[in-house]
C-alpha cells in the first residue's frame, strides 16, 4: 500500500479540520445540505455529460489500485530480472523460460514471452513495433485517467460559485423582512459555504489525485521503455554487462544510486 498518499489525505483533511475548529465559534454552520448537492450532485453530472459512464465507474478502482495501490515502479527490480533474462537466453530455450516464470514485472513477463516465437516469425523492427505499440496503449490510458480527475477538478469551484450566487439571490429576496438585518450574517456565511466545498474538493481532492496519477504516468513510461530496450538487446545477443549498463542510462545519476542492494547486479 502507498501509506505516503494516503498519510497525505489524512494529514490535508486534518489539518482543515483543526483551523475550522480553531477559526469558528460554531463549526455546524460549514454543515450545508444544499451546497453539497450543489457542488457534489453538479460535478457528478457534469462529469457524466463530459466522459462515458464506464470511465466515471472506473475511478474508484483507480483510485484504489493507483494511488492506494504501490505505485512507484522498482526501476532496479526490472533492470535486475532482465539481467537474469539474458543470461538465462545465452543458455537456451528452456533455461529463459524458466527464468521468465520468475519475473514480476507483468509487462516485461509479456515482452520475454514474445522472444518464443519472435525470432523465426518476425524481424527486429516488427518486434520492436509491437512494443512500443503496447508502451503507447497503456501511456494513453493512464494520461487519460489523469486527464479525467485534472477535468473534473475544473467543476466544483464554479457550482461553488452557482451555490453562492444562489443563496445570495435568496438573501436579497428577504432583506425587506422585519429581522432582515439579523439575517444577513448567518445567510451570507451560509451562502459561502458552496464556494468552500467547491474548493475543498477541488484542492484537496481532484487536483492532488490528478497530479500523483501523472508522475506515477511518466514513471510507468520510462520502466516500460526500460523493459522495450532490455528485450531488443536480448532479442539482439548483446552481452549482459552492455544490457544492465544500456537499461540503466535511462535513469538519472541519482536515481542509479537509490536502487536497492538487491536490486543490483553483479559487476
Amino acid at each position: 500500500m502507498n501509506f505516503g498518499t494516503l498519510i497525505g489525505f489524512v494529514v490535508a483533511f486534518t489539518v482543515f479540520a483543526a483551523s475550522v475548529v480553531m477559526s469558528f465559534r460554531n463549526a455546524h454552520v460549514l454543515i450545508d445540505v444544499h451546497a453539497g448537492l450543489i457542488v457534489l450532485g453538479g460535478t457528478f453530472a457534469v462529469a457524466l455529460i463530459c466522459f462515458p459512464m464506464k470511465q466515471i465507474s472506473s475511478l474508484l478502482r483507480v483510485f484504489f489500485k493507483r494511488l492506494l495501490g504501490r505505485s512507484r515502479r522498482d526501476y532496479g527490480a526490472i533492470i535486475r530480472d532482465l539481467v537474469l533474462l539474458a543470461e538465462a537466453h545465452k543458455r537456451g530455450t528452456k533455461a529463459f523460460e524458466a527464468a521468465a516464470t520468475k519475473v514480476q514485472d507483468p509487462f516485461l513477463k509479456d515482452s520475454a514471452e514474445m522472444l518464443f516465437w519472435a525470432r523465426t516469425e518476425i524481424s527486429d523492427e516488427e518486434l520492436r513495433d509491437l512494443l512500443e505499440t503496447a508502451v503507447d496503449t497503456h501511456y494513453k490510458l493512464y494520461t487519460d485517467e489523469a486527464r479525467i480527475f485534472r477535468t473534473m477538478a475544473r467543476f466544483p469551484p464554479a457550482f461553488g460559485l452557482m451555490g453562492t450566487t444562489m443563496g445570495m439571490i435568496a438573501l436579497l429576496q428577504s432583506l425587506g423582512g422585519a429581522d432582515a438585518k439579523n439575517m444577513i450574517g448567518p445567510a451570507m456565511a451560509i451562502a459561502l459555504v458552496a464556494t468552500l466545498y467547491g474548493l475543498i474538493l477541488t484542492n484537496f481532492v481532484f487536483i492532488p489525485i490528478a497530479e500523483n496519477l501523472t508522475k506515477q504516468t511518466q514513471e510507468d513510461l520510462v520502466a516500460r521503455n526500460i523493459v522495450v530496450e532490455g528485450i531488443m538487446l536480448i532479442h539482439a545477443g548483446k552481452p549482459t554487462r552492455y544490457i544492465e549498463e544500456k537499461t540503466k542510462r535511462f535513469l538519472l545519476p541519482n536515481q542509479r544510486k537509490e536502487m536497492s542492494p538487491k536490486s543490483k547486479t553483479a559487476a
